[in-house]
């Protein structure tokens, strides 16, 4: 009903607001509201608005602030790994040039000592057989006798 009186009213031109003095109170009413609630609400709300946007803020630069940090200690970690992998790479050439040298001394050594046994088995195989030759020389006619004998079967004389 409300609504086809307004309506109604809109129509035949005359005015839905009407202003008399109450107007002025109301404004008068609204702005002290306006001021009390700005005090204790609006004031304290844009306090704590602006509070929270520092708060982000240092929070934003901080934590940049440590990724710098910790983007320089890991390049210095890497530094520092490469650094120990370059000398560890290193030592382990070097006990390796070391363990292939003294694996050469040793070879060499055992063939000096190889050869040396070597070359005195032979000498005394040598000796060892002149003795044997000789013997034998020694013993040749008498051995010589012995076999023609033992073919003949009769007692042969020198």
């Amino acid at each position: 009903m409300q609504l086809s009186a307004l309506l109604s009213a809109l129509l035949s031109g005359g005015s839905i607001v009407d202003l008399d003095g109450t107007v002025f109170i109301q404004a008068v009413m609204f702005f002290i509201a306006f001021f009390i609630l700005y005090a204790l609400v609006f004031k304290p709300m844009v306090a704590l608005l602006e509070a929270r946007e520092q708060a982000i803020d240092g929070a934003r630069e901080e934590a940049k602030l440590l990724e710098r940090g910790v983007a320089e200690k890991q390049a210095t970690f890497d530094a520092e790994l490469r650094k120990v992998r370059s000398s560890s790479g290193e030592e382990r050439d070097r006990l390796r040039a070391e363990g292939q040298e003294l694996e050469r001394k040793l070879l060499e050594r055992v063939r000096v000592e190889t050869q040396t046994l070597v070359t005195d088995a032979r000498a005394r195989f040598e000796q060892e057989a002149r003795v044997a030759r000789s013997e034998l020389a020694a013993q040749r006619g008498d051995l010589a006798r012995e076999i023609a004998s033992r073919v003949l079967g009769r007692e042969v004389q020198g």
